[in-house]
């Protein structure tokens, strides 16, 4: 308080126009010996950079003042997801996002070995290992054994194509909302996994669906269940959420076309918030944007970039063209 006294005191002998004149100096004097810094632009992220829809945070909020000392009933939500494949609900299994129904899928299925399509979600080969397989990457679906796969896939957003066969395959579609078709398949042994995380930019509801094969029974669910609040916002992604996910879908795309027609062939081709880029995230970091290195993957002169908006993607060419 002293202190603060006493730097007002240096000003009692001066009118207010004075004082103003001083003040206005001094800032110009600190602005001048300030090194001036662009902001850092965070691009490194896999959730979506914006909040869900206010309806969603409205029916989480509702769902726990009328039930936040009682479980859950995710019945309703699982007849919509149901419904929305057009799919029996016998077929349906809701857990704690997607990571955590792979996991649950893969301790069921996993065999020895456990090809996983690569490059593919970063965090694969540990869940296979912590299922007790042997990770094995391949270029494409192989039989013979359980396959992971991630369609989009991350990082490129590559939509392979893939069929039932003898064996296990799980298909990681966390990026299902922004593909342009990506129906149900109806196979026995075929296990899709998906999420709000992405294209209802939930990922903080840790919520999250597998649609089983026809005529399978696997104990995939979460012990206890899944919380009211994610529950309800998740119901209302379901019924009301398709025009959103549109508009996150087109934005993408069009900022995908973007880096695309100033990048050519350095932009691997695919859908969704992820691009796959011919990069150095030293050199992008050096202009304070931020991107996930392509080692994460497996390769030293490629960056994961997760898209935003325009303004953001300007940022970006500018730090590329630099």
């Amino acid at each position: 308080m002293r202190r603060l006294f006493g730097y007002y005191r240096q000003f009692d002998e001066l009118s207010p126009d004075e004082v103003s004149a001083e003040l206005r100096a001094r800032r110009d004097a600190e602005r001048a010996r300030d090194v001036v810094r662009t902001p850092a632009l965070d691009l490194s992220g896999a959730a979506w950079h914006g909040p869900p829809h206010p309806e969603i945070v409205n029916a989480a909020t509702f769902a726990l003042r009328r039930a936040v000392n009682d479980y859950a009933d995710v019945g309703v939500l699982r007849d919509a997801i149901a419904a929305s494949h057009d799919v029996d609900q016998a077929r349906v299994v809701v857990g704690h996002g997607a990571g955590e129904l792979i996991r649950a899928a893969l301790q069921r299925t996993a065999t020895e070995e456990v090809a996983v399509v690569w490059p593919g979600w970063q965090l694969l080969p540990s869940l296979i290992e912590q299922a007790g397989a042997q990770a094995v990457p391949v270029e494409r679906v192989a039989p013979g054994r359980t396959t992971v796969l991630t369609r989009p896939a991350d990082p490129s957003g590559a939509v392979a194509e893939f069929a039932g066969g003898d064996d296990w395959l799980i298909v990681d579609e966390a990026l299902a909302d922004f593909a342009d078709d990506a129906p149900i398949v109806d196979h026995p042994k075929v296990i899709q996994v998906r999420s709000f995380s992405k294209g209802h930019a939930m990922a903080g509801f840790r919520v999250g669906y597998a649609v089983l094969g026809t005529g399978v029974s696997l104990d995939l669910a979460p012990v206890g269940g899944v919380g009211a609040a994610a529950v309800a916002g998740a119901l209302w992604a379901v019924q009301n959420g398709a025009p959103v996910v549109a508009r996150r879908r087109e934005q993408v795309a069009r900022e995908r076309a973007r880096l695309v027609s100033e990048l050519g062939d350095r932009v691997a081709d695919g859908v969704g918030p992820y691009v796959w880029i011919e990069a150095s995230a030293e050199e992008l970091a050096a202009a304070r944007v931020y991107v996930a290195p392509g080692t994460a993957w497996g390769s030293s002169d490629h960056v994961r970039v997760t898209l935003r908006d325009a303004t953001s993607t300007d940022r970006l060419l500018d730090a590329l063209r630099g």
